[in-house]
């Protein structure tokens, strides 16, 4: 876990790397991985399964379960910083907030099946915290990517004990983009593995996940937080946690800064319109010069906790009326 939330900061560097070994390559034949078993749904078709369920009078199984609001926690991308995602869901528990759905990008595809899967805060802290980076990492010679991520998605079937993900406990789903279609779709039924090895396949660091019917890579390039998706899904209150866009950029004119910069600056704005529509945002600034450390990790997961308690503190009436604490 620690190396997928770490690629971020190296990504434009490995690009460089990638382009390199795809001219070593040549057309040199490549391994052909079988297509996983995925079924990615749009946007528009969730909102119709959503409308024709209405129709008929059947609802989805957060709903069933209580006669509240249905509420959804929503955990963005953002490298390393997904870590910040656990203090979020600490405090979060610890203020007796109950999420019904979980719905996840990249990194917080990753803390978000672990959650979903029935893992605590504490013990999704633990197993990020233990895993070796070396374990994590499967090199691939392929003008696709440099790696596979068939090792990722071997540590979160075992992390979640191999329960596919339309059998968690609580109700999840994982963004990634559709490679040819250019639009974001939701991963909500297979194995967590593969789910969240699709929504966290960084372009030109991992080889995109096949499935019948194209090619997906991180959600992160069409849905960094992926709001939209939870209200499609019926989230009545949408909880959405930001980890990337409102912490300082690194500042420098080096072109792996600049290039870095610019595609965040991409990134947020496309996000920025998604993001408006929650109904309570949790925006940690990380400000950890290097995170890869557990001290440092620690501060991370830290300034997630603190930042939910700011916003609840200071949305108590608001959360009252919406009533997400029980």
């Amino acid at each position: 876990m620690r190396w997928i939330m770490k690629r971020s900061a190296v990504y434009t560097m490995t690009l460089v790397i990638a382009a390199s070994a795809a001219v070593i390559v040549g057309c040199a034949s490549q391994r052909e991985e079988p297509p996983a078993n995925l079924v990615p749904h749009d946007l528009a078709e969730i909102r119709r399964v959503r409308a024709a369920s209405q129709q008929h009078g059947t609802i989805g199984r957060a709903a069933q379960r209580t006669a509240h609001p249905v509420v959804a926690v929503v955990l963005g991308g953002g490298g390393l910083r997904g870590f910040a995602h656990v203090g979020v869901l600490r405090a979060l528990e610890e203020l007796g907030v109950r999420a019904d759905i979980i719905v996840g990008t990249s990194a917080g595809a990753v803390v978000g099946a672990a959650y979903a899967s029935g893992l605590t805060p504490d013990q999704i802290e633990s197993a990020a915290r233990d895993i070796k980076v070396s374990s994590l990492i499967d090199f691939t010679v392929s003008t696709k990517g440099l790696m596979r991520g068939d090792h990722l998605a071997e540590w979160m079937d075992d992390v979640t004990s191999g329960v596919p993900v339309e059998h968690f406990p609580r109700r999840f789903a994982a963004v990634a983009t559709d490679l040819e279609s250019g639009q974001a779709v939701l991963l909500d039924a297979g194995s967590a593995g593969r789910v969240v090895q699709a929504s966290a396949a960084v372009p030109g660091i991992n080889v995109p996940v096949s499935y019948d019917g194209g090619h997906l890579i991180d959600g992160g390039a069409t849905s960094l937080v992926p709001v939209h998706f939870a209200r499609a899904m019926g989230a009545d209150i949408v909880i959405a946690v930001d980890i990337y866009c409102r912490s300082p950029r690194p500042g420098g004119t080096g072109a792996t800064t600049v290039i870095g910069n610019v595609m965040r600056t991409q990134s947020c704005l496309l996000a920025e319109s998604e993001v408006a529509q929650a109904d309570l945002l949790i925006a940690p600034e990380i400000v950890v010069p290097s995170m890869s450390s557990k001290e440092a990790q620690a501060l991370v997961i830290r300034a997630g906790y603190e930042a939910a308690y700011a916003v609840m503190d200071d949305c108590r009436h608001a959360a009252k009326r919406l009533a997400v604490c029980r």
